[in-house]
């Protein structure tokens, strides 16, 4: 279900390859090919004496038949080799001055254009492959005796007319595979960005829930100890005891569902968190599992430390563990220091290697940007830098005054 709704949001749509742009040009360039092709054909027939000054209306038809089609080549170049297939035997055909036209090579080559289109024309090989009948009906008609013409330069503008389709039928080919290049590309990277977008969904989500026990914790706190108060109504001590209990753990509860408000809902609430939820009081099973991952790790500690409100305690933990997580995945066997600065007003946590600058590796994950949620989920400030002797990562959270942890 998840790969079907990234594919679909990650395929591409893909641009038509025509003649058009990827092959001739713009309608520009054709016209200035058509005309140029025109002057050739002129200066040819001139040179040969195949201008017929008695009828000037025909030949000027005939010329601009075997030229002017090449104006539709962006439309559809099949037809245009066709249309030069008749063309050029009718010119042939007329007699100057009682001589037959021999032609000049000159005059074959807006057939050569066509016919370049036509092999890279984006339709199926068969029917571009319909264009060497050109080719092919020449070389009929001159071995038959219908086009009085010499048979062995005749063969050899036909091999010419075959090689050019061929040619165009390979720069098509490889068009298509750059083509398809690009779109494996383009999917490749919108599968990353929705991947990546589904990874902090997810991440959220869970957040959510974390938050979630802890404030689902904190009403059953409460519950009890109104209870209790209830029931020792007759013991102010103890009922006064009670209620400051209910009054510390309703502010904590407040502050976290504040919190659990700017995250998403985990959309599967029937699958709620089982694992007890870590804190800096399994800092040292952390460390002992970096030293596991060959990642040696010296924790300090400055400052008298105070307890932490649940849901704060569960953050800071989880940004010791990416740090090192990210230590250990691109610079395993190196050192690292883990270093809890608590404050009156903020507790400050770093995490420093000696690895080297890594910053395009950690950046490029989502290690990073996980981190920087959770701790502006309480109002703290991330900070990491790649130094020359290795990365750090601080992380700076807010605390109350109140050593208790009260908001």
């Amino acid at each position: 279900m998840l790969n079907n709704e990234i594919m679909a949001r990650a395929r591409p749509e893909r641009r038509r390859q025509t003649v058009d742009d990827s092959v001739l040009g713009s309608g520009r360039v054709v016209v200035g090919l058509t005309v140029v092709l025109s002057v050739l054909f002129v200066a040819s027939a001139w040179w040969e004496g195949e201008l017929d000054e008695g009828k000037p209306f025909l030949s000027a038809s005939l010329i601009l038949l075997n030229t002017a089609p090449l104006l539709a080549v962006r439309w559809n170049p099949l037809v245009v080799v066709l249309t030069f297939g008749v063309a050029y035997p009718l010119w042939l055909a007329q007699f100057v001055d009682g001589v037959e036209r021999q032609g000049h090579v000159l005059q074959s080559l807006p057939t050569m254009v066509a016919l370049y289109a036509v092999g890279s024309w984006s339709r199926p090989l068969w029917l571009r492959a319909v264009a060497l009948a050109v080719p092919a009906w020449m070389m009929g008609a001159a071995l038959s005796g219908l086009w009085p013409t010499d048979v062995l330069d005749l063969s050899y503008v036909a091999l010419v007319f075959v090689v050019v389709w061929a040619l165009g039928v390979a720069m098509a080919a490889r068009r298509a595979y750059e083509a398809e290049l690009e779109a494996t590309a383009a999917v490749l990277r919108s599968t990353q960005k929705a991947l990546a977008e589904r990874m902090i969904v997810d991440e959220r989500a869970r957040i959510a829930r974390e938050l979630h026990d802890v404030i689902a914790h904190a009403m059953s706190v409460i519950t009890v100890q109104a209870g209790v108060a209830h029931h020792l109504g007759s013991g102010p001590a103890q009922a006064g005891a009670a209620l400051s209990v209910i009054e510390r753990t309703g502010r904590e509860a407040l502050s976290e569902l504040r919190r659990m408000l700017m995250v998403l809902r985990d959309p599967n609430p029937g699958n709620p968190l089982t694992e007890p939820r870590p804190g800096l009081a399994d800092l040292p099973a952390l460390v002992a599992t970096a030293a596991d991952a060959g990642v040696t790790v010296t924790t300090v500690t400055d400052g008298a430390p105070r307890p932490l409100p649940p849901g704060l305690d569960l953050a800071v933990y989880r940004v010791v563990q990416e740090a090192l997580t990210n230590v250990a995945k691109h610079s395993p066997g190196v050192r690292a220091n883990v270093t809890l600065r608590y404050r009156a007003d903020r507790l400050i946590v770093e995490v420093h290697d000696r690895g080297g600058p890594r910053g395009a590796a950690f950046t490029a994950g989502q290690g990073l940007r996980g981190m920087a949620e959770r701790v502006a989920l309480y109002d703290g400030e991330l900070d990491t830098a790649a130094e020359p002797e290795g990365f750090h990562v601080t992380a700076r959270f807010p605390l109350s005054a109140d050593p208790a942890g009260l908001p």
